[in-house]
């Protein structure tokens, strides 16, 4: 599996829609693409679900690690990330690293590495877990000139033997 994930991920990379696009964002929508994703770190160390949502398009596509089934639009992202029967979690880091940005001034992607932890509290009992990973996030201009992510993919660092 981890080899089809880092296919498609070149694939993607290299394809020309992607590109042949990749030096044609204004520094004006670099500034705002990488500011997306510092507002993305900010609201799920707030606790923000609403900030988080208001980060994505009313059309976005989560595609999880592992081949997970992809979630969409606001009521994927509820049901993956917010569902009302889940336990309290808090996320107690979240560190988005990006590598690369590119882009046509509407269509925008980014890549790079993940760190995320986060607290479950369970029965009054408090699970702790993290992850390293990778990202590939797809965003759209909005019309007011504001970007959101409208697609975002990650996965987790395969764990050493």
């Amino acid at each position: 599996m981890p080899f089809r994930k880092a296919t498609l991920f070149a694939i993607l990379l290299a394809s020309p829609l992607l590109g042949s696009a990749q030096n044609t964002l204004s520094l004006e929508d670099v500034a705002k693409v990488r500011m997306v994703h510092k507002r993305y770190e900010e609201t799920w160390l707030r606790g923000d679900a609403d900030g988080v949502r208001a980060l994505f398009t009313d059309d976005s596509v989560l595609l999880p690690p592992h081949a997970g089934k992809p979630w969409l639009g606001h009521k994927g992202l509820n049901d993956f990330w917010f569902p009302p029967n889940a336990p309290p979690t808090k996320i107690t880091k979240l560190v988005v690293t990006l590598e690369g940005i590119g882009g046509d001034g509407q269509l925008a992607y980014t890549w790079g590495t993940d760190e995320v932890a986060w607290d479950i509290t369970q029965d009054g009992k408090v699970t702790s877990a993290a992850h390293t990973g990778r990202f590939l996030n797809v965003l759209k201009k909005q019309p007011n000139g504001d970007w959101k992510i409208s697609h975002h993919m990650w996965d987790d660092a395969i764990p050493k033997p």
